[in-house]
């Protein structure tokens, strides 16, 4: 019988399990509103090491009263921890900093939190004058990028009024004063806003149905592509992603049951385009605005996508490992041999 060297069997676990993609996606549960005693779960987001989750508990878009639960998960669905945020918190980010961001009132009288995960201490922030329109309009969702802080702010009463803007300041000397880079033009209806692979913006035109894509934000060269949805019939979109990676776990929130999903993916294109739109939760083909249904729900809210290690690279792990047991094992044998 042929014996195979280690260095071969490694080779052949490599070649034929190494790449080895298949185009699926599985979801579960990961996390119920009832399981803490809170609802309306809407806003998350992942950063060090956790998953977190706003659920806004009935509070008023306005700030006028109530208060959101902001819950920090481990991966299994541990609860780590949790905080409690005055009004209404329908935007969730983390800085490059580490801070976790809870945007309030979204629709009024807007504010913000940041929670320290090291210290799990909270820091309230108001905004200065540069913030318009007070009584009916707030900041929606916050991200960041090259050394900017871009904000989407909601319910504009015209074309002139400003949808996305920037951070001139820092939270080191607040209030908080804002630029404007962007103005509502065609946008009624402005709502998430979240970063793609390629470091452009994706703004979610909800009631337009339509999502915009602004490109080099905050340059000189800035410019803006409006995308028309298709196939989604009355169904309003609420968020978008843009996987980095072809593996990896999608989070969105179902506020209307009341729960979390994780949707384990294999098999995507990296920058390829996913959305959760009316009771669906699909693919988004970016040249043609045509949404394809994956997974149905009632009434799915914000994706977030967290990367995964792929098989080639444990498998590749593997390879070497095995590659250097096999180094030592021949030289013990020459040791071995040279002794005799």
């Amino acid at each position: 019988m042929k014996t195979r060297s280690i260095p071969a069997i490694a080779a052949v676990i490599f070649l034929n399990m190494g790449f080895a993609h298949a185009n699926a996606f599985t979801q579960s549960v990961f996390a119920t509103g009832a399981a803490i005693g809170a609802t309306g779960p809407d806003s998350v987001t992942f950063g060090d090491g956790s998953l977190w989750v706003a659920y806004q508990n009935g509070a008023a878009s306005d700030g006028s009263s109530g208060s959101s639960l902001v819950v920090r998960y481990s991966l299994s669905g541990t609860v780590q921890n949790q905080w409690t945020i005055p009004g209404n918190v329908d935007g969730l980010r983390i800085d490059p900093t580490g801070l976790v961001w809870a945007l309030q009132n979204n629709d009024g009288n807007s504010a913000l939190t940041t929670i320290n995960p090291n210290t799990n201490a909270t820091q309230p922030y108001s905004y200065g004058s540069s913030y318009t329109n007070r009584a009916n309009r707030g900041f929606d969702d916050v991200e960041f990028s090259n050394g900017m802080t871009f904000f989407s702010e909601t319910n504009p009463a015209g074309p002139t009024d400003p949808i996305l803007l920037a951070l001139v300041n820092s939270l080191a000397s607040p209030p908080l004063q804002l630029t404007v880079l962007l103005n509502a033009g065609p946008i009624t209806d402005p709502d998430s806003l979240i970063l793609m692979t390629n470091g452009d913006l994706a703004l979610t035109g909800e009631a337009d149905q339509t999502i915009v894509f602004i490109h080099n934000p905050g340059t000189a060269s800035q410019s803006v592509t409006y995308l028309p949805l298709l196939g989604v019939g009355a169904g309003l979109p609420d968020d978008t992603s843009f996987p980095n990676a072809s593996q990896g776990l999608f989070f969105y929130a179902d506020t209307g049951a009341n729960t979390v999903y994780e949707v384990s993916a294999t098999g995507l294109t990296p920058g390829s385009a996913f959305i959760d739109v009316g009771n669906e939760f699909g693919s988004l083909n970016t040249s043609t605005g045509l949404v394809t249904s994956i997974f149905t729900g009632v009434s799915p809210h914000v994706l977030f996508f967290v990367a995964t290690p792929e098989p080639a690279a444990i498998y590749g792990l593997l390879t070497v490992v095995l590659l250097f047991a096999a180094n030592r094992i021949r030289q013990r044998q020459t040791l071995i041999s040279r002794a005799r």
